[in-house]
Parts: structure tokens; sequence; C-alpha cells
């Protein structure tokens, strides 16, 4: 029995890891069921070199054909079973998004094929909206795009100006808007509207879905721009990653304790006092700002010297990277390798400023350096949604090698995403990229 809950929760801890249980609402079956075989596959290379080092020879062999055999089999026919029974409930209405592609040359067709291939996802188009300039007559007779091939599949064509009583005549509740970027190319009308009826807006990318899957994120269904606040469900998140946030940092300070005293020390002893770095930072353009703290790793003028190094950027936007840095000290040199000159940021979280997992925090000056149209400001604006993080899923994917641009990308797939599941994979997944002191410097 004792093996049995063993091997049990082995698995269901790496099923909540690898983002098996939250895949069921993003990504395809075959993506799931690959998820669930990496899961299973993973628990009993552990359990085997668990009972290889302890030497536990007791395990009990007739129950190997139940786990190793039976066990798959079970999953498998479950899987299909709860399938079969979300496609029957689609099919008399439940769990299905009305929704709208505003375009179709620009990708509209695309966006259809994707979710008419998976139709687990319970996305029910009803149509393309674009701002032509002749919109013509406002009445419900309209245009049609083909969208088979045969010549005998069709689906309505609307102008921009019919949004909002489409939007109330078929129950919409989602928006998608193909784009070769993740803006929303000049629609301000259509964001107006999406605000106004509390429906959400998300970009069908091919740089976001190029994105996701570094990240071993696998969502078919885009990037979120707008979401309307839940505010019961958003209550009970808050309350819930609170607890969670004030819970893991306690034992994460308890636990690297020495590692902060022996770091304290080794900078006094290089280039004395002071020992933690602050700067004002904040997730967005004039928001809510913040003491932020870090283990200082440069000299103390280090600001003051930036400006001059500004044509040494290795990155892009507001972020300021350079892997040979002058201003670094020895010490800073490995504190930022292995990222423990972050670790200071754990007081943050504890104050109530930071949040575990989340978006990243900038400094107040780069928000000034960013030379970017309204329309950018208004598509990261809900970065401020959920309080900034010590990691996230930029840390995951190397840190210092992916850009400001893409950086943006993932903190507004997280904001819309973002649940104990979720931190507990990108907590996960930073582990092996702090010890091995991936893309950071």
């Amino acid at each position: 029995m004792g093996v049995a809950v063993l091997f049990w929760s082995v698995l269901i801890s790496f099923g909540l890891v690898m983002g098996l249980y939250r895949a069921a609402y993003h990504s395809n079956t075959r993506r799931q069921y690959f998820l669930a075989a990496k899961s299973f596959v993973s628990s009993v290379l552990v359990i085997l070199a668990s009972f290889y080092i302890l030497q536990y020879a007791g395990f009990p062999r007739k129950f190997t054909f139940i786990f190793f055999v039976l066990l798959p089999f079970f999953f498998v026919a479950g899987r299909n079973a709860l399938t079969h029974f979300n496609l029957r409930m689609q099919r008399r209405g439940f769990g299905i998004h009305n929704t709208l592609v505003a375009g179709f040359e620009n990708g509209g067709l695309a966006v259809f094929k994707r979710f008419k291939c998976f139709p687990e996802l319970g996305y029910a188009i009803k149509g393309f909206v674009s701002g032509n300039k002749d919109d013509g007559d406002l009445a419900w007779h309209t245009s049609a795009k083909e969208i088979g091939g045969d010549g005998q599949n069709f689906l309505p064509h609307y102008p921009l100006s019919m949004l909002e009583t489409l939007v109330k005549k078929e129950s919409i509740d989602r928006i998608f808007i193909p784009s070769s970027t993740f803006v929303t190319n000049g629609s301000a009308v259509l964001m107006e509207v999406a605000k106004r009826e509390h429906i959400k807006v998300k970009v069908l990318s091919p740089e976001a879905d190029q994105l996701l899957n570094l990240a071993r994120v696998y969502d078919i269904a885009g990037i979120t721009l707008y979401s309307p606040l839940r505010f019961k469900i958003e209550f009970f998140r808050k309350v819930v990653k609170r607890a969670f946030d004030i819970l893991g940092s306690l034992a994460l300070i308890v636990i690297l304790s020495p590692v902060f005293l022996v770091t304290a020390v080794a900078i006094v002893i290089e280039s004395g006092f002071p020992i933690l770095f602050k700067q004002e930072r904040s997730s967005t353009k004039k928001g809510k700002a913040f003491q932020f703290y870090k283990f200082r790793s440069m000299i103390e003028n280090a600001d003051e010297m930036k400006d001059g190094l500004l044509r040494f950027n290795e990155s892009n936007g507001a972020l300021f990277k350079m892997k040979s840095d002058p201003r670094m000290t020895r010490v800073g040199k490995i504190i930022r390798r292995f990222s423990i000159d972050e670790l200071p940021q754990l007081v943050n979280v504890l104050k109530g400023d930071m949040s575990l997992v989340g978006p990243r925090p900038l400094p107040l000056s780069d928000f000034d350096k960013m030379e970017e149209g309204q329309e950018f400001w208004e598509a990261i604006k809900d970065r401020e949604k959920v309080k900034p993080g010590v990691t996230g899923f930029w840390q995951i994917l190397g840190r210092s090698q992916i850009g400001f641009r893409e950086m943006l990308l993932l903190d507004l797939y997280y904001v819309d995403n973002h649940s104990i599941l979720l931190d507990l994979e990108i907590l996960f997944e930073t582990i092996p990229v702090v010890l091995l002191g991936r893309g950071a410097y």
C-alpha cells in the first residue's frame, strides 16, 4: 500500500509541474497524451532509482503488471472517456465560446482551420469582421467568405461598424486577432467594444506560438491582450496566491539563510558596504512603484556609468544586458551567474510588493527610454493585474537570451493564465536554470 501511495504521489507531482492538468484547457488531445506519457515515464524512473539507491527489495511483484500495464491503459481509457464526454456536452451547448475573427485575408482562415482541427477547445467561430472603409448596408445581409475550398462552406463577413450589434446577437465572448505581431494593428474600435461588452481579446501570432513553444507552454489559443475582470474569481486567486507566496518565501529564506550570510560577508570583504542594491521599480509605465532589493553585484557608482555603456547593450527595448560589464565585481559575477543576487527579493515577497512568480518589474528610468506608441502601452497595461515576480517565463527561457518584446509576450500570457499550478511549473523549471547558470550575466 505504501508503494502505491508513493507512486501516485510522484506521478501527480510530475503531472503538476509538467502542466498535465492545465493542458486540458489549453492544448489539443495529442499534446495531453504526450505530457501524460512524459509524466508517467519520469515517475517510473524516479521510483526505480529510489528503490535502487535505498536498496529497497520489498516491492510487491504482483503489482508490477498493475503499475506498468494496467495503469497506463486505464489512464488512456479515462482520458478518452472524458474527451468524448466533453465533446457531447459541447454539442449540447455547454463549454462553448462564441468567437469572432478580426480579419480574413490577414490570417483569419488559418484561425478557423486551427480551431476546426481541435473541437475539444470549444471555440465556435461565428464570422469574420474587418475595418473596410466601405461598410455598405448595416443590415444583417452581408457577404460571406469561403472556408472549405469546395465551394460549399462559408462564414459571414461583417464590417467592423456592425461589431457591437453582432456581439449582442451572437453572444460573443471571444475575439481573435490574427497578427504578425502581438499588437492589434490599430484596432482601437475593436478594443473599445471589447472593454465595453466585457469580451476577451486574444492575438494569434506566429511570434507568440514560437515563443510559447520555447517556454514549453503548448497553448494554441494565443495570447490575451484584454480580459474582463471576474471579481469573485480574481479575489480567490489573489488570496490563494498570497498565502502561497508567504509560505514559500518564508521556507526559502530559512533554507537559504546560509547562502544569504556567505554572500553578505563576501560582498563586504571585496567591496565594503552597502550589501544590498535598492532601486525603484514598477510593472508598467506610471504604475505603482516599490523599493526593489538585490544583493549588490556592481561597484557603488554603477548607475552613473550606465549611460556611457548603452552603446554596448546586447538586449533590446528597455533591457540593458552586457556580458563583459566593467561595473561588475568578482563576487557579483558569481552571484549573478547563479541568480543569488535575486534572493533578497524574497523579502519583497514577504512585504507584499512582489510574488514568487510574475512579470519582471523594470526600473522606472527604463520606461522613459522606450519609444513606443499608445497602442503599445495599452497592450502591456495588463502586466499590472498581478504582482511582479522573482521568477517567471523570462527567467526559465534563459533570461539574458530573451529580448524585451518576447518578455512582454510571456508576461501577458502569464497574467491571463496564472494559477498555483502554473506557478509550480515555473518554479520547477527555474531550478535547473539557476543551478546551471543558463543565460545569466
